[in-house]
């Protein structure tokens, strides 16, 4: 029975009329994209980037989504595991983590708390709120009443610092409270004016130092690339660092500059544009939890054009031409919205307002312009 409607491909994005189209379709996918092609194309990926490979960076850099993956190997975990991957604690993919969060309501009778979801669910908290940028948030995706952040006391917070101090062995930083902590950072920063004052309040010396000596930066990565024996990445900087990775973006404008002050070779570059099999992606530095939700809604804005007036350049002919997607710029930098503590307010810095669609053209000209724009009167 052939029934209209707006029918959108998983595999590839390709939209439809009538399930009939759809269904033929998704037919000829899966005898073109066969089990051991993805299998092969993920450890692929998962060995250029020397991990397992996160959804969206499958998206760019091959010719099926993760959508792909899941329609033919059950799921994007599923996948991982058949090929060989340890699959990451943020793989899941919104619905999973929805669903989670409903069955361990139901579970409990009523909607978890953080503590409750990291007792009982097989989610944790972190995740929720990177998938959906707040727990919050994640709870009213998954149409669960949400608690008010207001009801959270000061004690509570301290005491979720220091829970986390002991789970870690030293005092957490900002991005460590946002990624494992029981609450995120901004709560911290709501109810003592700072993230530096709600460690003191805790009992612990602050993290941040304003005006790090350029040497005493620079020395730092040099010790950190000794240690590891290559050049870190800002993931490194975060794990193994003794200076967040924030102090050298306000410094050097990014952290790739910041590697090159220091006199190393940006190892980004063989594993980017500068790959065979490059097909996208936006560097190592973080741009929050919800870049790649926030980067969709200003491509389909700007309806895959580069707003630049009198391009003519869309995204087909942006990855014809560079082999890769079109760009999404931030017109404020990202600097801009990292505050005293090292912190980065993503929310402000992603929201929909400070993002263009840019070609690889145009996108280098805005950057040699930045904090102003270029006149495109």
């Amino acid at each position: 029975m052939k029934v209209e409607g707006d029918y959108t491909c998983d595999i590839c994005g390709e939209s439809f009329e009538t399930n009939v189209e759809i269904a033929a379709h998704i037919a000829g996918h899966k005898r073109s994209i066969t089990p051991d092609h993805i299998i092969e194309e993920l450890r692929r990926v998962a060995e250029q980037k020397g991990r397992t490979p996160m959804q969206p960076e499958i998206e760019e850099e091959t010719e099926f989504t993760a959508g792909a993956v899941q329609s033919t190997l059950g799921s994007w975990r599923e996948g991982l595991r058949e090929a060989g991957l340890e699959p990451l604690d943020h793989s899941y993919s919104e619905t999973e983590v929805i669903d989670e969060l409903q069955r361990v309501a139901e579970m409990l009778g009523h909607s978890p708390s953080v503590s409750e979801m990291k007792a009982y669910g097989e989610v944790s908290p972190a995740v929720v709120k990177r998938r959906f940028g707040s727990w919050n948030i994640g709870l009213d995706a998954a149409e669960l009443s949400t608690t008010k952040s207001a009801k959270i006391t000061p004690k509570e917070v301290i005491s979720a610092i220091q829970t986390l101090e002991e789970d870690l062995g030293r005092p957490p930083t900002a991005y460590e409270m946002d990624e494992q902590g029981e609450y995120a950072t901004k709560v911290a920063q709501r109810r003592f004016g700072s993230w530096n004052a709600a460690l003191q309040e805790a009992g612990f010396d602050p993290h941040s130092r304003r005006n790090i000596p350029d040497e005493e930066l620079l020395t730092e990565l040099t010790r950190l690339r000794d240690e590891l024996g290559y050049v870190p990445s800002t993931v490194d900087m975060r794990e193994h660092g003794e200076i967040t990775i924030y102090p050298y973006i306000r410094r050097y404008g990014s952290w790739k500059r910041a590697v090159e002050a220091a006199g190393m070779e940006y190892r980004g570059h063989p594993s980017g544009p500068d790959h065979p099999t490059w097909k996208g992606g936006y560097g190592d530095i973080s741009y929050g939890p919800n870049w790649y939700r926030q980067r969709k809604r200003a491509l389909e804005r700007d309806g895959f054009e580069c707003q630049m007036p009198g391009c003519p350049i869309d995204r087909d002919t942006h990855r014809e031409r560079w082999d890769r997607d079109l760009n999404v710029h931030h017109i404020t930098p990202l600097g801009a919205f990292i505050d005293a503590d090292g912190v980065l307010d993503y929310e402000r810095s992603n929201r929909i307002e400070n993002l263009i669609t840019l070609c690889q053209r145009h996108h280098t000209m805005w950057e040699e312009f930045a904090p102003l724009q270029p006149d495109i009167r």
